[in-house]
């Protein structure tokens, strides 16, 4: 998770804890957004935009995938020239929001093949074990 521009290893563990490592429970990206409270709300009446701005939130993890987003204002990666760019048009918190709906499914993506390898890897230790089982009887 650290391999991740801005996430630090307190903040993986923070993420770690509230979200898990299992990304199954989302079928996308979008939905892992969603249940932040990372995308745009919409509230429209009668065909007029009345708001747009993300849910309020109370989830850890969201907050720390946005502490992670705000680090990277000094950073010389492609993400922190995305979020100081982005910083001057729509302002810092807007900017934030969208520096993380950047980095999200790359995170996403890293938990659903450690999962997968995992699964892999324990299938593998299982045949294993199976097959010597039925050597030595």
């Amino acid at each position: 998770m650290t391999r991740i521009e801005g996430i630090n290893t307190p903040t993986a563990l923070t993420i770690i804890s509230e979200t898990g490592i299992d990304m199954n429970k989302w079928p996308t990206d979008n939905h892992f957004a969603s249940w932040l409270a990372l995308c745009p709300g919409t509230k429209i009446s009668g065909r007029k935009v009345l708001s747009s701005k993300s849910r309020p939130c109370a989830n850890h993890a969201a907050h720390a995938f946005r502490l992670a987003a705000y680090s990277l204002h000094k950073s010389n990666s492609a993400l922190g020239a995305f979020l100081r760019s982005k910083k001057s048009h729509l302002g810092s918190p807007k900017a934030i929001t969208a520096t993380v709906q950047i980095s999200l499914p790359v995170y996403f993506t890293i938990c659903l093949k450690q999962v997968l390898n995992m699964l892999i890897l324990d299938n593998t230790i299982t045949n294993e074990v199976t097959k010597t089982a039925s050597l030595q009887i």
